[in-house]
């Protein structure tokens, strides 16, 4: 009788343990699917605050010797190369070991762009003779974009238009008759 009793309780206890374990094991999944997601949802913003930062930095740098008002734009080039440090920092907390690399080289090619712009002198000429600034950024965000893609595990993460593609694609369109444009520029 009393081996039943031992037998029963040893049941119980087992069968307590198990759903203990499946319980711990789907919860660790369920919360690591969930810090996951959330360090993606962080590298996928900081990304975009650097391609953006990158972008506003070439554009300022391009329109700097036409501007009327000079130390406005250079305000906005520095508060551009800023933003776009900053990103490349917090990018070395989420990026694997390849994002941050391109991280970095896009800061390095965007202030010789900088440079370019404001100075008018490449500070890097010497090492890149045969590439302007702009075409040395244009190839390291391309990197950092497939980099990017690739840690997020996107579908072929390194199928991503590169900038000189575009002058392709938009040497192909049409221009917009006049009913079809727009009137806000």
């Amino acid at each position: 009788m009393w081996v039943w009793n031992a037998l029963s309780f040893l049941g119980g206890v087992l069968a307590v343990s198990l759903t203990a374990y499946v319980s711990l094991a789907v919860n660790r999944r369920k919360m690591d699917g969930e810090t996951l997601a959330r360090w993606e949802a962080v590298l996928f913003e900081k990304s975009a605050q650097l391609a953006e930062a990158a972008r506003s930095l070439r554009h300022h740098a391009e329109r700097y010797a036409a501007s009327a008002d000079q130390d406005a734009r250079r305000d906005r080039v520095n508060d551009a190369q800023e933003r776009l440090r900053i990103a490349m920092e917090q990018l070395r907390l989420v990026g694997n070991r390849r994002v941050q690399i391109a991280a970095r080289v896009v800061v390095h090619h965007a202030y010789a762009v900088a440079m370019l712009g404001v100075d008018d002198r490449d500070p890097r000429a010497d090492q890149y003779p045969d590439t302007p600034p702009a075409a040395r950024l244009n190839d390291a965000l391309q990197e950092f974009y497939r980099a990017v893609r690739q840690q997020l595990r996107a579908a072929d993460p390194e199928d991503v238009l590169h900038e000189d593609d575009f002058d392709g694609i938009a040497a192909g369109l049409r221009p917009l008759t006049p009913e079809q444009r727009s009137t806000t520029v």
